[in-house]
């Protein structure tokens, strides 16, 4: 019975919470029919991690599943290229494409049909994809799809799964006003960007990435596995991406018009323009609205979008609340690097060679790019997962806290569990040393900060890509614990393990 559209994938890192997801929705006894729902924005890996669980790693069988990828078409067309994939996954001669397509629960039906007569109870698996295209043309298709799974399909050997990029739409399907609200009994997913630990196993055994090198293609491309699998690791550092993003014809020379323009976003210029400000240094509300002429309801329309696709966030000093306060940044380090290193040399590369633009224009940038727009964040997720099990400390919250005059930043602001504050510094350049002088402007910095609470009992932690002198090694040997430092051989262990 089981015939799979989904590919094998040859390669495969991490997303082990997303797939233990999945299991527990396919294998689970408390209810016959299991429903999900399963979203992210584009080139985040979605149809790959439905392909490593469905299709299985090379060599594995795969699970009885039928995949329809769903475009821009009508909903006959749509009913009718569906009706095909279900009779090409489970051959029926009792049906016939043409009998299926005539509604939404004629194929639904079938659906049911394969289940019940499925050898030794084995669940079988439907997924949509791209599911808000069906709803675009049929709109009822929730409500059918709520009717049938009341009446039919959580009673059968079923998984069900519900997969889309648009993330308002999906989103909308799991909100208490919508038909299938309280459905999704194998739970709602919502995949985000990869770790910039995660990203480090695609150059894994790679001898021309080391950490640093690493960890910049973390600040090139972000998150999204789909930019990290088109970088051939066996080319040196530079000259991939100069193929990728600067040569005519390079994979990702379109990338940002193409992600702008495929969230169904009707007139992508303005949110150009917002990502382009902020990327460029223009956090404040205010300072947006006057660098880019705009009204202030149109500004907070778009933010509100873009912070909604997750291409943005808004980030108050730690423990506050005042909205004033808050500051805007391109949260994919992808669109930052872009919109400030690639964008400007746009006229540039098609007079000059992309190799030598490279060269000249971007590598002299890079080290300050990455210091002050991609380490703090390294930093904080590498807090986030391992502050416990490598310095002994449990914390409960983390972030940066700035002052209103703007003389007192701090890199990393963290609540221990046990009580008193974590304060670091990210200190990104791989030629130099942290010394002791880093380590006393930190102290400098929370004996100014107005919240006399914060310094009691304070411990501090200082990050480094090119690690630390020996007297601040012995200073935070005899602390006791007060002073952690965290160097490259921690970032990014040498023996790190796939997931």
């Amino acid at each position: 019975m089981a015939f799979s559209y989904l590919a094998q994938p040859e390669r495969f890192f991490n997303r082990t919470h997303e797939l233990a997801a999945l299991q527990r929705g396919f294998t689970t006894k408390s209810q016959p029919g299991q429903l999900l729902l399963l979203y992210g924005r584009r080139r985040l890996g979605k149809t790959f991690l439905l392909q490593r669980f469905f299709a299985g790693a090379p060599g594995e069988t795969p699970k009885p599943h039928c995949y329809y990828l769903a475009d821009q078409t009508t909903a006959y067309a749509q009913r009718r290229a569906l009706a095909e994939q279900l009779l090409d996954a489970f051959p029926d001669p009792g049906a016939s494409a043409d009998d299926l397509a005539v509604s939404w629960n004629a194929l639904l039906r079938f659906v049911t049909q394969q289940a019940q007569g499925s050898t030794e109870g084995e669940r079988v698996t439907l997924i949509l994809d791209e599911f808000p295209y069906l709803v675009q043309q049929t709109p009822e298709l929730p409500s059918i799809l709520q009717s049938w799974w009341d009446r039919e399909g959580i009673h059968s050997r079923l998984f069900v799964v519900l997969c889309g990029s648009h993330l308002s739409a999906m989103k909308a399907l799991g909100a208490a006003s919508a038909p299938l609200f309280g459905r999704f009994n194998a739970g709602i997913l919502a995949l985000a960007p990869l770790g910039y630990q995660e990203v480090a196993d695609f150059y894994k055994d790679c001898p021309e990435y080391d950490v640093g090198r690493t960890l910049t293609m973390y600040g090139v491309f972000g998150g999204t596995p789909r930019y990290h699998a088109l970088v051939d690791t066996d080319h040196p550092f530079g000259e991939e991406l100069v193929n990728l993003l600067l040569r005519p014809g390079g994979a990702l020379e379109n990338e940002v018009s193409y992600l702008l323009s495929s969230e169904q976003i009707r007139e992508p210029a303005p949110y150009n323009a917002v990502l382009g400000a902020i990327a460029l240094g223009e956090t404040q509300f205010g300072g947006i609205m006057n660098a880019l002429g705009m009204d202030r309801g149109g500004l907070s329309y778009y933010l509100s979008t873009l912070t909604e696709l997750g291409w943005i966030r808004r980030e108050l000093p730690f423990e506050e609340q005042s909205e004033r306060r808050s500051l805007y940044q391109v949260a994919d380090p992808f669109l930052t690097f872009w919109y400030r290193c690639i964008r400007p040399l746009a006229s540039a590369v098609s007079f000059a060679d992309p190799q030598a633009l490279f060269e000249n224009r971007i590598v002299p940038q890079l080290s300050a790019y990455m210091g002050r727009y991609v380490f703090e964040s390294i930093c904080h997720q590498w807090l986030q997962k391992q502050a416990e099990s490598t310095l002994g400390i449990s914390l409960l919250d983390a972030g940066r806290w700035w002052s209103r005059d703007g003389q007192i930043e701090l890199d990393v602001v963290a609540k221990r569990a046990s009580g008193g504050y974590l304060f670091g510094e990210c200190k990104w350049s791989a030629t130099s040393l942290v010394g002791m002088d880093v380590y006393t402007q930190l102290l400098g910095k929370v004996a100014r900060h107005p919240e006399a609470r914060w310094r009691e009992g304070a411990s501090y932690v200082l990050f480094s890509l090119g690690g630390f002198t020996p007297e601040l090694q012995v200073v935070a040997a005899g602390s006791s614990g007060g002073l952690h430092l965290v160097g490259p051989e921690s970032l990014l262990p040498v023996d790190r393990a796939s997931s």
